[in-house]
């Protein structure tokens, strides 16, 4: 791949979607974090938006993500067991989210409509779920 014949051909659509594949880590982001001019942009993008909660990449979520990600959850379980054995409050705790796919979205709604379903049978809406 040419990336001197895309621009010169004018292929902005893959020019784009390529760098949208680059790796969260890497230099073009790191610049474009640190240019005031971006920096401006985002934010005025970014105003009266209300966003979805922050969650990994599925292309960037592999095994050693995925076991750092259950090291984290156990360490703020025990940190929370703590504080309770002392007699204090330790509050909600919350897990180290994980890439959402459309896959398990789809689940989960399948789960719902069976659920519906099956309390159906003994005569509940889907209200009373």
């Amino acid at each position: 791949m040419d990336l001197a014949e895309w621009f010169a051909g004018k292929r902005w659509v893959a020019l784009l979607e390529l760098i949208d594949m680059l790796p969260a880590a890497c230099r073009l982001n790191e610049a474009i974090a640190n240019d005031p001019e971006a920096a401006k942009a985002i934010a005025e993008a970014s105003q009266g938006r209300a966003s979805d909660p922050w969650a990994p990449r599925t292309s960037e979520w592999d095994l050693n993500a995925t076991l750092l990600s259950e090291i984290s959850n156990g360490i703020k379980v025990l940190t929370a067991a703590t504080i309770k054995a002392n007699g204090g409050k330790p509050g909600d705790v919350k897990p180290f989210p994980t890439p959402q796919t459309k896959i398990q979205a789809a689940m989960k709604a399948a789960e719902r409509e069976w659920a519906v379903q099956f309390a159906g049978q003994f005569g509940f809406s889907a209200e009373d779920l």
